[in-house]
Formats: structure tokens, sequence, C-alpha cells
């Protein structure tokens, strides 16, 4: 039992993305088999932090990070705005290029959006980012870039995601390079809000707000060109971010304490 608990202890991402793949899939399977059964996929991360934090000690830090609210107004503002933009860059782009342009008679009046938010939240991104960037991310080398450790983990964003677009396989490619892009952009608000896991759960709700909206006026000749564009909008405001950035995706590196290296003491003089 130590043995085991000594290496959870050592390699605590190990446990967490083996728990979170673990719990998502498996209810997804049984989903499958038996549809009475709750769809709870997106809560696998969730799930998996709460344990691999509560083995390790670390809960009430993982906590801090998922509650983290005091960023700036600007980034708050960023974290609605950015996604929304780029959700509603993707819908003119798709009406440019022969796409169905919005119906309020199907897809309901704007204000709709914010009854729709609460429901994005709870829907994947509560479950989500309080894994993947609640617990996960600040635990990856700090001697590794932000956009090193941001690409490492949007792989494995993307990996977990596979089993919900295999129902989807002409939306595959386009879902997973937007997903890419997405982490990008997701990251640079987390860098830049002292590692708030809150502010990434924002920018995923606004963000699948716009697309939920928009769904009902997609058919299923439609969604291959538009999550396509979707992922060029994406990453043309990813590469922006990046070279107005560097790898560090901050303007003004931030340490954040929790990850602050012990400072040598200086020398005798």
């Amino acid at each position: 039992m130590r043995r085991i608990k000594s290496f959870v202890q050592r390699y605590p991402l190990i446990l967490f993305f083996g728990l979170a793949y673990s719990l998502s899939w498996g209810n997804y399977i049984l989903v499958k088999t038996n549809p009475n059964i709750p769809f709870l996929f997106p809560f696998g991360p969730l799930i998996a932090a709460l344990i691999t934090a509560t083995v390790t000690g670390g809960l009430k830090v993982f906590a801090s990070r998922c509650l983290r609210w005091r960023v700036g107004l600007k980034w708050y503002a960023a974290a609605v705005l950015v996604p929304s933009f780029i959700g509603l860059a993707t819908i003119g782009l798709s009406v440019l290029l022969g796409g169905p342009a919005p119906d309020a008679a199907r897809i309901g009046p704007w204000y709709s959006l914010f009854m729709i938010f609460p429901m994005a939240l709870v829907d994947a991104p509560l479950g989500e980012e309080s894994g993947w960037r609640g617990f996960a991310l600040p635990r990856f080398p700090a001697n590794r870039s932000p956009l090193f450790n941001t690409l490492i983990l949007a792989l494995l964003v993307v990996g977990w995601h596979i089993p919900l677009v295999l129902s989807e396989p002409v939306i595959i490619a386009p879902y997973l390079v937007a997903g890419i892009a997405s982490a990008v952009l997701t990251n640079w608000i987390y860098y830049n809000t002292r590692g708030s896991a809150l502010m990434a759960m924002l920018y995923h709700s606004a963000a699948n707000t716009i697309g939920i909206y928009y769904a009902p006026m997609l058919t299923s000749g439609d969604q291959a060109s538009y999550f396509w564009m979707l992922a060029v909008v994406n990453w043309v405001v990813a590469v922006a971010v990046i070279l107005l950035t560097g790898p560090t995706l901050q303007r003004q590196p931030v340490i954040h304490p929790e990850t602050v290296p012990a400072s040598k003491p200086s020398a005798a003089r």
C-alpha cells in the first residue's frame, strides 16, 4: 500500500489521466449499452481530480484554483468576448460561403444565449476544466514553456474527446484541429489569470454557448464545413496570441505561488 501511495505522490498525473479517461470512456460505453444510465462523460476529469487530489493531499489547492475569481475585469471580458467573437466570425464566414444564415424562428431570439450559458457550463466546462486546468496543468513540468505544456495538454484533451466525435466521423478531423487551437486560447486566459480554472470554465462555456445556439441551423451536410471554418478561425486567433506573447502566452510572465521553486540561500559576503 505504501508503494502505491508513494507512486501516486510521485506521479499524480498518471493516476489523474488514467482515471479521467477510464471514468469518461467507461460511462460512454455503459450509456451506449443502456441508455437509462446517466450520461456523466464530461465529469470524468472532475472526479479524477477529486480522487487524485484527495490521495495526494492537494484538495485545498485544487479548490483554490477552481474558485480563483480575483483576476481583473479585463480578463473576464476576454474570457467571454474572445470565444464569442470566434463563434460569430465562424458563423459569418459560414454564411458568406453559402452556409445557413441564423433564423430566429429556428434558433430562438438572441437573448436565449443567456439561458443557454448556464446549461453550457454544467454540460462540459465545469467537469472538464476543473480537471484539466484546476488539477493537471499546474503539475506539468515547470522547466517547459507554457506553450509546450499547452500543446501536450491539448493532445491529451482531444484524445479524451474521441468517443464523442466518433459518432460524427465527418467532423473528427476539424473538431480535433479546432480543439488544439482552442486549448492555446484557453490557456492564454489561464496563464494570465494566475492559473484560474474558473476563467477557463468561463471561456469554454462562452465558446460552447455560441455553438449550441447556432447548432439547430446545421444539417448533417453543413457540419464538416462549419467545423473546418471553426478550426481556421480558432487557429488565426491562436497564432495571433502566440505572436504577441511568445511561448509564455503572457506579456509579462507570472510565477504562480504554488509552483515557486525554493530559493537558494545567498552566499555570505
